[in-house]
């Protein structure tokens, strides 16, 4: 009697797990056949062979984008090389990605930059703000553009504990963003695990100097993020939340 239950429950056990897969397949669209498309006016920038994560583009017409991401599960193409951040200027009739040069004090070895974020304050000085996963953990890294040299001046990186397995962020204001948390768990077999039972835990995190706070969960892998031009509306791919005053 013993042996038949543990049977039915490893038999429904895996049914389940099964069936979940299959769930995530779906979602992911793993079986949706691809339709070759001539790419018309597209061609490929080149410096950006290692990938181009996120892009955020300033009013002048000059982007950055953040390019190099090592990420549990994903193909690393090369892994002997630090993430870096380049600037485009999209004015430009043929416009090339030039690597930006970061100051002295911030360890580049260590950096792998996810989601991008541009703030511009009053006195038009633009700050960078980028999602870091050195080591695998998550960071907020603060940087000054310094136009002229083409540069980033590192200024300060912010950690705390709710800021895990953060994707992307929004800055709305000096040191105040909305982050994603992609998944709730921060190992790639828990991540994994996540994925496949579909448990939607992960969130939206509001980050101020006063403190950090959940402000939106129950979401399958909240992932980009941006915020409407009257900072009244934040919103994402899967959600959209509305902005207290």
């Amino acid at each position: 009697m013993g042996k038949l239950v543990a049977l039915t429950l490893l038999g429904a056990s895996l049914a389940l797990i099964g069936e979940r897969f299959l769930a995530l397949r779906e979602r992911m669209n793993a079986s949706r056949e691809v339709e070759s498309v001539e790419p018309q006016n597209c061609h490929l920038i080149e410096g950006l062979e290692n990938g181009s994560e996120d892009i955020d583009i300033l009013p002048s017409g000059l982007a950055f984008i953040s390019s190099g991401l090592k990420y549990p599960g994903l193909p690393d193409f090369a892994p002997d090389e630090s993430g870096k951040i380049f600037l485009m200027d999209l004015n430009e009739q043929n416009p090339r990605a030039q690597a930006l040069k970061i100051s002295d004090g911030f360890d580049e070895e260590l950096f792998n930059p996810h989601g991008i974020s541009i703030f511009i304050d009053k006195d038009y000085t633009v700050y960078l703000y980028v999602v870091n996963h050195p080591h695998m953990k998550s960071t907020v890294e603060i940087f000054k553009f310094e136009e002229q040299e083409r540069s980033l001046t590192y200024l300060k990186t912010i950690k705390h504990e709710l800021l895990t397995s953060v994707n992307d962020i929004v800055v709305l204001g000096p040191e105040q963003f909305y982050a994603t948390r992609d998944h709730y768990f921060t190992t790639f077999f828990l991540i994994l695990f996540e994925m496949i039972l579909d448990l939607q835990w992960s969130s939206v995190l509001f980050y101020s100097p006063r403190g950090v706070k959940v402000v939106a969960e129950g979401f399958s892998s909240a992932n980009g993020i941006t915020v409407s031009p009257d900072q009244k509306y934040s919103a994402s791919r899967i959600f959209s939340l509305r902005i207290p005053e």
